[in-house]
């Protein structure tokens, strides 16, 4: 007999939402042979499934789509510029998708929120829409993955401390 599925991992409601809160995106990942690829992504979202899903710009994150593909090793952090609140997720499922044109809100949400988050240092809307979030959607790839762990990197004496996935 079957047994049913297992719920997938996924991060509790507070960090989910804060994927989507202006942080800034951090990749990294290995190909099948070790070698480490970094980059940095444009938007994330934790799926309805508890899978995350990162979106992060072709042309500048090829090699790291492409160690994703040979591994499927993920680690992923976000960190909010004006908190300094931080978390570090890692996966070893992680595949390659195709972003989509719905993918096109997430993008400008994460996008605004960011600016709005960093305009207080000095930033400008033209730097970093020059830097970074000049793109549309079609030059845009997605990974997703499910949860192994996830910790609190938040500097402090708590920095470190696992953050309990949801199941």
């Amino acid at each position: 007999m079957l047994e049913p599925a297992r719920p997938l991992p996924q991060l509790p409601p507070n960090w989910a939402a804060h994927l989507e809160s202006g942080v800034s995106h951090r990749l990294g990942s290995s190909h099948a042979d070790g070698q480490p690829e970094i980059c940095r992504a444009l938007a994330a979202q934790a799926l309805a499934d508890g899978r995350l899903e990162v979106l992060l710009a072709v042309e500048t994150g090829d090699r790291l789509l492409a160690a994703v593909q040979s591994s499927g090793r993920i680690a992923y952090v976000a960190a909010q510029p004006g908190s300094h609140l931080t978390l570090h997720v890692k996966g070893v499922d992680a595949e390659v998708c195709t972003a989509t044109p719905g993918h096109a809100a997430l993008f400008e949400r994460c996008r605004e929120r960011f600016i709005a988050q960093v305009e207080p240092y000095g930033f400008t809307r033209e730097a970093i829409m020059a830097i970074w979030y000049d793109l549309d959607v079609q030059r845009l790839a997605g990974i997703r993955f499910t949860p192994i762990g996830a910790w609190d990197q938040t500097p402090g004496p708590g920095a470190g401390q696992p953050v309990e996935l949801l199941r």
